[in-house]
């Protein structure tokens, strides 16, 4: 189960593009399955990028979309969860 202190990072066969519409396309190499992420999924992506734990992504999300911290807490766990489930992530470190 993941926590909030958890740090991941992009699965090598997940590639990604940003589009114009602030929307960011993710696309599993090994299952050739696509996946569309939002904005706010595109935040999460990048932070696991940059290598941040889950806890420092949920704090960017807070200050940029002023939600409650107990929401950004479980939209970035939902959203890591559904990244781990489909290979694209992995753990980092």
């Amino acid at each position: 189960m993941l926590t909030l202190d958890d740090k991941l990072r992009p699965h090598p066969d997940a590639v990604d593009t940003e589009l114009e519409t602030k929307e960011l396309v993710l696309l599993h190499l090994g299952s050739k399955t696509y996946f569309s992420l939002n904005l706010t999924g595109m935040r999460v992506w990048q932070g696991l990028k940059q290598g941040s734990s889950l806890r420092d992504i949920s704090h960017c999300l807070q200050q940029e979309f002023k939600v409650e911290p107990c929401d950004a807490d479980a939209s970035v766990l939902r959203m890591a969860g559904e990244l781990s489930r489909e290979g694209l992530v992995e753990a980092a470190g």
